[in-house]
């Protein structure tokens, strides 16, 4: 029988547990720490190249999720979703806050890692080989997501290099057990009031949401158009007739914030953008180049004519400085690069009255993580 390959992290915690105690599928193991009766459960499912990609090459790993469901001292538990690569000849070297890109069912999703990737030696005989390990936190209703989906497509975002694998319903076969038995783990959690995800209107523009799974919110700064720019050609006729910039805050597990410039247009021919995407953005202090994390996504939505009509929305990942140095610009020149042209369009800094009042609730946001993050390695 295969053991999962664990993390150098997750390896030094288990070397002090004792045997492991096997749940109804032989692929779920489970563990508990003698010292301190906390219990942990590993899951390892197998994935393959996905359609269209080239076979790997002799320097490619071999690659695993490993899910993983750990009991902490307060009697919680932490989830992660681990990518486990094997004989590569290179390493990813993730760092903290790097991403890991997801479709599930062609549902776009990302997550990041608090911890980045661990590196160590496994040997098969006298014969050593690289294994990284990259855990990403994810939630009970990520995994839930997860137990029901047929095809899971991954891209693991590295520092040069990025490796996509895929699996489906066959290899995620137990998750759904997997969740069910990790939701045993700890102590039970007092009933959580329902949280109404319905936004909320807190001042004039800002729109606050919570979400109804893991309680974290998202605060919205409403859209406002953005019009041509003086002395400037006509705009291309197959353009969005109409553009409207909005900027949020997602608040995140790890305690941080993210910020985004979100463009919402309809009535022309769409972008068509994909991952990685810029918007340029000239400021009083000098330019700077946005990407999209995950491309541009088509809708149809009523207008205000009752008329059905399809919106292009796209995010755009800013830091607070970026945003700060907004609100000192009297006149924000962007450029959206398409796949076929480019969109160039201005919005003035007046136009958003509330960005610091925006900023202020935001700030707000940052927090100690609302999950726990990854065991720290021994020492």
């Amino acid at each position: 029988m295969k053991k999962p390959a664990l993390s150098l992290a997750f390896s030094a915690l288990l070397l002090m547990l004792a045997p492991a105690t096997f749940a109804q599928s032989k692929n779920i193991h489970e563990q508990t720490d003698p010292y301190t009766g906390l219990r942990s459960l590993f899951l390892e499912v197998g994935t393959r190249t996905c359609p269209g990609d080239r076979s790997p090459n002799p320097h490619d790993p071999e690659v695993h999720l490993l899910l993983t469901a750990v009991e902490n001292k307060d009697h919680s538990v932490s989830y992660f979703l681990a990518p486990e690569l094997d004989h590569a000849s290179y390493s990813l070297s993730l760092r903290k806050n790097d991403t890991m890109d997801t479709l599930e069912d062609q549902v776009p999703g990302n997550f990041i890692t608090v911890a980045g990737s661990t590196t160590t030696t496994l040997y098969s005989g006298r014969d050593g080989y690289r294994h990284e390990t990259i855990p990403f936190n994810i939630s009970q209703a990520d995994l839930a997501k997860l137990s029901s989906t047929q095809w899971f497509q991954f891209r693991v975002n590295g520092q040069r290099q990025d490796v996509q694998r895929c699996t489906d319903a066959k290899h995620l076969r137990d998750v759904a057990e997997f969740l069910h038995t990790a939701s045993e783990l700890g102590s039970p959690a007092e009933p959580a009031q329902p949280i109404d995800p319905t936004p909320h209107n807190l001042s004039g523009t800002l729109f606050e949401r919570a979400n109804p799974d893991s309680g974290l919110k998202t605060l919205t700064l409403a859209g406002v158009p953005a019009v041509a720019c003086p002395n400037t050609p006509a705009p291309d006729p197959n353009d969005p007739a109409d553009i409207l910039l909005r900027i949020t805050a997602n608040q995140r597990a790890d305690g941080g914030v993210w910020y985004f410039i979100e463009a919402d247009m309809s009535h022309g021919d769409p972008l068509n953008l994909r991952r990685k995407a810029t918007l340029e953005a000239k400021f009083a202090d000098g330019s700077e180049t946005f990407h999209t994390i995950n491309g541009s996504e088509l809708v149809n939505a009523p207008d205000a004519d009752g008329n059905s009509a399809q919106h292009e929305t796209v995010a755009f990942h800013v830091h607070e400085p970026d945003l700060i140095a907004l609100g000192k610009t009297q006149l924000i020149e962007f450029t959206i690069q398409g796949n076929s042209h480019a969109l160039h369009r201005c919005i003035r800094s007046e136009q958003f009255p509330q960005l610091n009042e925006f900023l202020t609730i935001a700030a707000g946001y940052k927090s100690a993580p609302t999950v726990a993050s990854a065991p720290p390695t021994p020492h």
